[in-house]
């Protein structure tokens, strides 16, 4: 088994913090209507309001045996693609990606994964290129890696990030450390089967400061999931997000300031519907 990729570690506390495809923390009003046609095309229509501003944004991807494609167009006009091939050779998977009419905006990923290393790298016609790498120590669940930004134009890195993690079967935990000397401690704990509690702190040692973020989800027993996080600044951010019907899920967020009731609460919800 391949260790987990660098860019992974922390990954369980960033999600119940933050969100990922679902229990994310929004304040626009969003919604994402999607299909899929007879010969197995995804389609989706995402529409976001902000303010007097409505955003819109189409995409489409298509799957087959070894490759992928995904193609979204946004307000701009501008089309982006990405096609990806997996296992050109036992654990080599490359990738291109770029938008159109932009010359300027092709990648070429390559990714290389086997039982000990999980390795990535991505180059574009202008710099910087960026890179990754993570590895198995000895120790079961143990991942130790970095990742890298390399400008070619003036021979040298300008980014990086280094750190470690460790998954069990209840709990992950990561370390990582940065360019900017920003230290930053990510635990993640499954309290019971439907609770996750969870932190981020970071440390920066530059300025000498510290911020942090704590949080709980619970799945309820009707299958809703249900969020509250508060952080340093005291701003405490809810969720409550629910499959209404089959396909059709509604999350409405909200947010306030514990130490400033007068500053107005902020609002938002998504809904998305599959058909």
């Amino acid at each position: 088994m391949a260790p987990a990729a660098f860019t992974s570690l922390g990954t369980n506390a960033k999600e119940l913090l933050y969100g990922a495809k679902t229990g994310k923390f929004q304040y626009e009003k969003v919604l994402n209507l999607s299909s899929k046609t007879a010969d197995g095309v995804d389609f989706s229509v995402t529409a976001v309001g902000k303010d007097d501003k409505l955003e819109m944004a189409l995409k489409a991807a298509y799957a087959a045996n070894k490759y992928n494609v995904v193609a979204t167009m946004g307000q701009s006009g501008k089309l982006a693609v990405a096609v990806s091939y997996k296992e050109l050779a036992p654990g080599l998977n490359l990738g291109i990606a770029g938008t159109v009419p932009d010359p300027d905006s092709g990648k070429l990923s390559v990714d290389y994964a086997n039982t000990h290393a999980n390795l990535k790298s991505l180059g574009a016609p202008t710099p910087p290129a960026q890179g990754e790498a993570a590895t198995h120590p000895r120790v079961e669940g143990l991942t130790v890696g970095g990742e890298a930004s390399y400008d070619t134009a003036k021979s040298a890195v300008t980014k990086w990030t280094v750190g470690l993690g460790y998954t069990a079967s209840d709990y992950q935990a990561a370390l990582l450390y940065n360019d900017k000397q920003a230290a930053t401690a990510l635990v993640a704990h499954k309290v019971t089967g439907d609770t996750t509690i969870g932190a981020e702190v970071v440390r920066d040692l530059a300025a000498g400061t510290t911020t942090f973020a704590t949080g709980v989800s619970k799945q309820l027993e009707g299958g809703a999931l249900t969020k509250l996080k508060l952080d340093n600044a005291g701003i405490v951010s809810v969720l409550y997000e629910q499959e209404l019907k089959a396909k059709t899920r509604l999350a409405v967020s909200g947010q306030f300031s514990a130490l400033d009731l007068n500053k107005p609460p902020r609002f938002g919800f998504g809904y998305d519907i599959k058909y």
